[in-house]
């Protein structure tokens, strides 16, 4: 009932408060009536009408007292008084514009650099994945631990789709997708695409209908029915301009034409390589799709596992956990039934959420907890503001008591001025996380996934807005609570050494305290992530890719059907470069180092114990053209590099690496040795050359064998071509490749040109964005600490005014009072810090993954933390303490 009379009052009390005048002359105007109806009555009831007059003066003096009866009836009176709290706390704060402005930048420092990680969480972290029904999305991966190669996602043998489709029955769909070449040359303007071909169940999984046309039949997927390809969004606007006829229209594609059967949405973009392994060669945007068409042969090779992806959806009921272990029971069946090629291999599912961000939750997290330390040193320089503040509002406190002011009233008054505060510091907060957002998004590195999903939304609103709430809370309940205590007598009292002087120096050397310790766990972690980002950096490759330029070719096998004929082309491309202004060597290879483009391969050395097969050892695989180790500085160690004469009829023969040659050669001498591949090219090939060991897929991985194989003998359709150049040569170089090439096979494009500095600079790209973020949110709180360090200290100087002067009085030189003051800000400074290598040393531990050649409790970053802390910690002491000295003792008795 209460509730229903509150609400059915509620539009009575809005208009009382936003009508106020009105209301009142209404009031009036209402009461008026009612004493003219009484004097009416009372000269009706034989009153004289100057007695009726006197009466109805009379009862005007309780016209006031009726009118704020009405009022507290109406609940007015409540809000009148939040906004002359309200209106209070403003004039407060203008009253005190260094307070206000310490206080507001504070908080817009702290919450701001909350509000700007958080939008980059929520994007990324904290948004479900914009497909339908996305909780049962799943990923379908092998593993064979046998393989120490830094990764667990390996895909499925050619063969294992298919039985997992027949054979499981906690799947709705099984897909696939693999990525794959896409140039475009139908209107003579010539255009690398990102492509993927996909099996036909894989957008209908996802919930992609297209804006236009239809999606891909399972007739569609058969070897010779396949000539058909759906487009992007991006792709129909930029080469189409948007021309809704475009369905049934051929597009070119590697030389093969295809018709046009649908558009997807805006914004679909799947798979892509910032959310999928390294090594499978995924586009960083997806602009075609088109049918996974395989042969019979091909799904029957139980050996083969190529580069594919395999997403699935659960069936409605089906928890992860009961498909994992279904198929933890398809893999033993496999073993069982196939042990020369599943003997050792395991299938794990993880939700296709998890595969997406799981590169990127660690740093963020970690980035989330750094700008929590962070708010959490903005609090406690707010709670030592305000204990400063409330200590010069004793007075005012007990006077509002004095006078009837119950202690609820003074509680709801400082919670008010709280409140005020913290929401205009939200608001500068808020906008400081937008510009913050922003220069994360322009700095923030391209392999980061979802970073389209950022923004500040109604989530990171609400988050800003919550913050802003508990923290205006905190602020203004804890002194409020205080100040209330607070009696007349003791307020006016000026005694040397008060209880409550010494109550306020320990609240503030608490504080203290903590805000030294999270400025240390700040500090320990930026140093040990900055001493991991030099070393990354500082890891030699194994090559030289200063002055390299590299782009990539492609030769439509609709036109270029003969092996000869692809070998030749790039021999003649190599040739033409190097004939260009400028440039000093040319070479070619498969797959760019740190690329991600990593081609695996089983191999045997011959006259070695044999191994069952399926257990052979791994090597990385490229194919390359003579001067491709010149061209990128790659040292040969012994032999020779490849030459005119290994051409196909001649003896197969290829190059490795130190760490193969160690590894597998006594005393590395490989030369004249011969390997061979276990799948594919299986003929033994001649080692002719060793060379130095490159860092093909990450800087932080350590070498693993590879084996380089010529051009001329494998004959690939596709390349990455490498030149070394002078800088003179640089602002005209792409321009000057495209003409020779428009000269070779216009249809061809040149696609991603770019230098190999870049290719470097990214592979240390996250963790120097983490190295560097963290540094600047542990020197944000380095300087909260101090300047708050710096604020306890001068107040306890403030508070002790006379205490320091009557000791001076009495003898005490400048020297011991110093070291006095000094050594009462140090000692919960000292205490904090050693808290805070107490809690560093066991929160390291955790993110020790996220570092490299570094250990997580390492002591010199340790100790360096505690030998500059110190100093700074000293010198916030140091100008207060030396400020204490100037006291005089003179005025300090006079005013005694």
């Amino acid at each position: 009932m209460r509730f229903e009379h509150w609400f059915y009052t509620l539009p009575m009390r809005l208009r009382s408060l936003f009508r106020r005048s009105r209301v009142e002359d209404e009031l009036d105007e209402e009461l008026r009536y009612h004493l003219e109806r009484q004097i009416e009555e009372d000269i009706a009831n034989g009153m004289t009408a100057e007695e009726a007059r006197r009466a109805a003066l009379r009862a005007m003096d309780g016209l006031e007292q009726r009118k704020e009866e009405c009022r507290d009836m109406r609940r007015v009176r409540f809000i009148e008084d939040l906004f002359q709290d309200f209106r209070f706390s403003l004039r407060m704060l203008s009253k005190q514009p260094i307070f206000s402005s310490a206080s507001l930048l504070t908080l817009a420092l702290g919450i701001g650099a909350n509000t700007a990680i958080f939008s980059v969480i929520n994007g990324v972290l904290l948004r479900p994945l914009g497909f339908s029904d996305p909780d049962r999305l799943v990923m379908i991966w092998t593993d064979n631990r046998a393989y120490q190669l830094g990764f667990h996602e390996f895909p499925p043998a050619n063969s294992d789709v298919p039985e997992w489709r027949a054979t499981t029955t906690s799947f709705e769909q099984i897909a696939i997708c693999q990525s794959s070449l896409a140039d475009l040359s139908d209107d003579g303007n010539p255009e690398r695409v990102g492509g993927v071909d996909v099996s036909a169940n894989l957008l209908p999984m996802l919930g992609a209908q297209p804006i236009l046309g239809r999606q891909f039949s399972e007739e569609e997927e058969r070897p010779g029915q396949d000539r058909v390809a759906v487009i992007s969004y991006d792709l129909w606007q930029r080469r189409f301009a948007g021309n809704t006829e475009i369905v049934g229209k051929t597009l070119s594609v590697n030389g093969v034409p295809r018709t046009i059967i649908g558009v997807l949405p805006e914004g679909f973009n799947f798979p892509r390589a910032t959310e999928m392994p390294r090594s499978y060669n995924l586009p960083e945007k997806a602009d075609l799709w088109t049918p996974f068409a395989r042969d019979a042969g091909y799904w029957q090779n139980r050996i083969q596992r190529q580069l594919v992806i395999v997403v699935a959806r659960l069936k409605a009921g089906i928890a992860q956990s009961q498909a994992q272990i279904e198929m933890d029971s398809v893999a033993a069946r496999q073993a069982a039934a196939y042990p020369e090629s599943h003997e050792g291999w395991r299938i794990w599912l993880t939700p296709l959420f998890n595969q997406i961000v799981s590169q990127t939750r660690a740093p963020l997290l970690i980035l989330l907890g750094a700008v929590g330390f962070l708010l959490l040193i903005a609090c406690a320089n707010m709670a030592s503001l305000l204990l400063a503040r409330s200590a010069s509002r004793r007075r005012e406190m007990a006077v509002r008591a004095a006078v009837g002011a119950g202690r609820g009233r003074i509680i709801r008054q400082l919670l008010t001025e709280g409140l005020v505060l913290s929401v205009l510091g939200g608001g500068l907060g808020l906008l400081a996380g937008y510009l913050g957002m922003n220069f994360l998004l322009s700095f923030i590195p391209p392999n980061v996934p979802r970073l389209q999903d950022i923004s500040l939304d109604l989530r990171v609103l609400l988050f800003t807005g919550l913050l802003s709430i508990v923290t205006g809370v905190l602020f203004g309940l804890v002194p409020g609570w205080q100040m209330s205590k607070v009696s007349l007598a003791e307020a006016f009292k000026d005694a040397v050494s008060s209880r409550s002087a010494v109550r306020g120096i320990r609240s503030h050397s608490l504080v203290v305290t903590v805000e030294v310790a999270l400025v240390a766990i700040l500090l320990v972690g930026a140093l040990l992530m900055l001493q991991s980002f030099r070393r990354l950096a500082a890891v030699d490759p194994g090559f030289s890719p200063q002055g390299v330029a590299t782009f990539e070719v492609s030769l439509p096998r609709a036109r270029y059907m003969d092996g000869g004929q692809r070998a030749q082309f790039f021999e003649q491309a190599r040739l033409r470069l190097t004939n260009l202004a400028g440039v000093r060597e040319v070479g070619a290879v498969s797959a760019l180092p740190l690329s991600g483009n990593e081609s695996m391969n089983w191999f045997s050395v011959e006259g070695a114990e044999p191994v069952p097969r399926g257990k052979e050892p791994l090597a990385e695989d490229r194919v390359v053209s003579p001067g491709y180790f010149s061209a990128m500085g790659v040292n040969l160690i012994s032999g020779r590099d490849f030459d005119a004469n290994d051409v196909t009829g001649r003896p197969l023969v290829a190059i490795i690496n130190e760490t193969l040659a160690r590894r597998f050669f006594r005393g590395g001498d490989a030369l004249g040795k011969r390997i061979r591949w276990e799948l594919g090219e299986m003929e033994w090939k001649t080692i002719v050359g060793v060379v130095r060991d490159v860092r093909g897929f990450a800087l932080e991985s350590d070498s693993r064998p590879q084996v380089y194989r010529p051009h001329t003998q494998v004959q690939t359709d596709a390349m990455v071509m490498v030149l070394r150049v002078d800088k003179t040569a640089l602002p005209h170089l792409r321009s000057a490749i495209q003409q020779e090439f428009k000269q070779l096979d216009a249809a061809i494009p040149v696609a991603n040109f770019r230098m190999m500095p870049e290719l470097v600079d990214r592979a240390v790209a996250k963790t120097r964005f983490t190295t560097l973020l963290l540094g600047l949110l542990a020197l944000a709180a380095l300087v909260l600490a101090v300047v708050g360090l710096y604020g306890v200290v001068a107040y306890g100087v403030n508070q002790r005014t006379r205490e320091i002067g009557l000791r001076m009085a009495l003898g005490a030189q400048p020297r011991s009072v110093l070291a006095l003051v000094v050594r009462q800000g140090l000692q919960p400074a000292i205490v904090g810090c050693g808290i805070g290598l107490l809690g560093a040393f066991a929160l390291m531990r955790m993110f020790a993954n996220q570092l490299y050649e570094v250990q997580a409790t390492d002591p010199g970053t340790f100790a360096l933390v505690a030998a500059g802390l110190l100093p700074i910690v000293f010198a916030a002491c140091y100008i207060p303490a030396r400020r204490a000295t100037k006291i005089d003792p003179m005025m300090v008795l006079r005013h005694e």
